[in-house]
């Protein structure tokens, strides 16, 4: 089975670890990489580039407009609907879910054949899960609202590591979205009114850092209760 990764960069040149992108690229040469530029105005662009050389498995997507996380993430995934592949995820450039993890749980979900398979950062005894405290509740009490209006009934929507069956893409992206920090909740809404008999899961993260230098500002933790409502304009309450 084919697999495909996507990771969006936006002025990420001074947190890529090159070496490091290197070695995962030359360790998984089964999964194709797809760096996403989305409009970066430092030399993000030109860093991937240099990354891709000499390597068959990685392919740069330069979008010359920034589009924000979720539409280039959007964009990218319609774009391979025709693909040979069989599996797309996404995943964050800093890696603070390490990529052995989106590995892991691709491996699960290509035995199971789910349709979307997602990490979950779940603080258990012994596992290494390392958030903001602040980040973490104010998380707890949007995600708690959510399901009260959609019942999606999933702990972490917010996790940067999703799997997709390319066969679900159709449904889950063809439409822009209505929000831009909240498109996770958008794609599972989506995909649960699409299906009778939804094929998913949630897969609890063995490891997981915060990394500074994350684009989330405080204007758009206070924008979060308007998005709220915006998808309930959208979609409807889950009756």
């Amino acid at each position: 089975m084919k697999s495909a990764c996507l990771i969006p960069c936006y002025n990420e040149s001074a947190r890529l670890d090159i070496s490091r992108y290197k070695k995962l690229i030359s360790q998984y040469k089964e999964i194709n990489f797809y760096l996403l530029n989305d409009g970066s105005t430092d030399n993000t662009a030109e860093r991937l580039v240099e990354l891709s050389k000499g390597h068959d498995n990685v392919f740069v997507e330069d979008y010359k407009v920034n589009k924000g996380k979720a539409e280039v993430i959007r964009a990218s995934m319609l774009s391979l609907i025709n693909s040979e592949y069989d599996y797309i995820g996404y995943l964050d450039a800093d890696f603070a879910t390490p990529f052995e993890e989106f590995d892991r749980l691709l491996q699960i979900t290509k035995q199971y054949q789910y349709d979307i398979i997602f990490g979950s950062r779940v603080k258990l005894k012994g596992w290494q899960i390392e958030r903001n405290p602040i980040r973490h509740w104010f998380s707890r009490i949007v995600l708690t609202i959510v399901d009260s209006l959609f019942r999606l009934e999933i702990y972490d929507t917010q996790c940067g590591c999703k799997i997709f069956k390319r066969s679900v893409i159709t449904d889950c992206f063809t439409d822009s979205f209505v929000t831009k920090w909240l498109f996770d909740i958008e794609v599972f809404i989506r995909y649960t009114r699409s299906t009778k008999s939804a094929n998913i899961m949630e897969m609890p993260l063995v490891k997981w850092k915060e990394i500074k230098g994350s684009k989330l500002k405080l204007s758009d933790f206070l924008q979060v209760p308007l998005n709220i409502l915006q998808l309930v304009r959208r979609y409807g309450r889950w009756n």
